[in-house]
């Protein structure tokens, strides 16, 4: 019937109907050609959802009986190397306390900086200056009696109120200086205790602490997210492109400036939301936030009496200041002290090539 009425029109309209009549076949196929396709597509992204998910609990199962593994064959491995009569944990700290100690440019290093340790820690006292060993000082303080065999660095912590007074007592000692670096990777300010003389590469990491009244969990969050909010200004900053190229800048560079204010104003923001505090009599204390982020993601905010009044602890042979609690930070930081180290030989070096090759070259000569 379609092609009867069809040959009885005019030739012209013939053909547009005809054409229109393709058309909408072809539009017809390629309609059907579409849903196919969206059910083929929809069965891909079913099957690699599938094989994701297959993945990822492949990876997890994967992880989990490494874990198991290493920890099967710690286990064999500390009761093979444990002495009749003696416990596991007497075992471990034999171990680690008689593991052999750095050589060469190295142990001259990390000698160097325990000296500069006991110096300061003379300083601090006659001042009545707060500080204590943290981090990886405080783990080989308890677990090797100094160093870690590849350390290269000595950490402390200090409050910002000790740290303003130890900028100023020392501004006419010919003997100490404070160096500030700011950190373009990390968006921190980098504050060490060295000798004066440029070419002793020992140092002293100081970290800041502030004062807080509320030593919680939500306070550090919401410091920490002021943070982010610094770090995505400096980044958008005019002066950042410089800053990024050149990395590392001390104050006489005119930028240092410019990232100093940020700092400031962000902190003023931080004691406007009353996060942290000018005073010194704060129950708490809290990680300043011009520091770099702790790379172990461990909230840096408890009560004073945490860490104060501080205990002697040994590092080399010096007597210094530790927290309070030390099974606190190192178990929470660390967790097992005592379990074998991942970073054995694989730590992030604090000290050029050249530095610890002139160290070895002294060492050498001295030998």
């Amino acid at each position: 019937m379609a092609a009867s009425l069809i040959d009885k029109m005019p030739s012209s309209k013939k053909a547009v109907r005809i054409v229109q009549d393709q058309n909408n076949e072809i539009l017809s196929r390629l309609e059907a050609i579409e849903k196919g396709i969206n059910r083929n597509f929809a069965r891909i992204e079913q099957a690699d959802n599938g094989i994701n998910d297959n993945l990822n609990f492949r990876s997890e199962w994967l992880k989990s009986a490494n874990q198991s593994e290493n920890n099967r064959l710690e286990t064999m491995l500390w009761e093979l190397y444990r002495k009749e009569g003696e416990n596991l944990l007497e075992a471990k700290c034999r171990f680690f306390y008689g593991l052999s100690p750095a050589t060469g440019g190295l142990r001259a290093l990390q000698l160097g900086c325990a000296q500069l340790l006991k110096e300061f820690d003379s300083l601090c006292s006659e001042h009545n200056l707060r500080y204590w060993i943290a981090f990886g000082t405080l783990l080989g303080a308890v677990r090797h009696k100094g160093f870690i065999p590849w350390d290269d660095d000595s950490d402390l912590g200090m409050m910002r109120s000790d740290i303003v007074k130890l900028i100023e007592l020392i501004q006419n000692d010919d003997r100490y200086r404070v160096s500030i670096i700011y950190d373009a990777w990390n968006f921190c300010k980098q504050v060490r205790f060295m000798y004066s003389d440029i070419k002793n590469p020992c140092f002293l990491d100081l970290f800041i602490f502030e004062e807080t009244s509320n030593p919680s969990e939500d306070t550090f969050d919401s410091l920490n997210q002021l943070r982010d909010e610094m770090i995505e200004e400096l980044k958008t900053a005019s002066f950042f492109p410089e800053w990024k190229e050149k990395e590392f800048i001390d104050p006489s560079n005119p930028i240092s400036s410019q990232v100093e204010t940020v700092f400031q104003s962000y902190r003023a923001k931080a004691i406007k939301k009353d996060l942290i505090s000018d005073k010194t009599d704060e129950q708490g204390m809290v990680w300043g936030i011009e520091n770099l982020n702790d790379l172990n993601g461990y909230r840096w905010i408890c009560n004073k009496d945490n860490v104060f009044p501080q205990r002697t602890l040994a590092f080399e042979g010096v007597a210094c200041k530790a927290p309070s609690n030390i099974d606190k930070f190192l178990t929470e930081v660390y967790g097992d002290i005592y379990r074998l180290p991942r970073d054995m030989g694989t730590h992030c070096p604090h000290v050029s090539q050249e530095q610890i090759a002139a160290l070895n070259q002294s060492a050498d000569e001295r030998n």
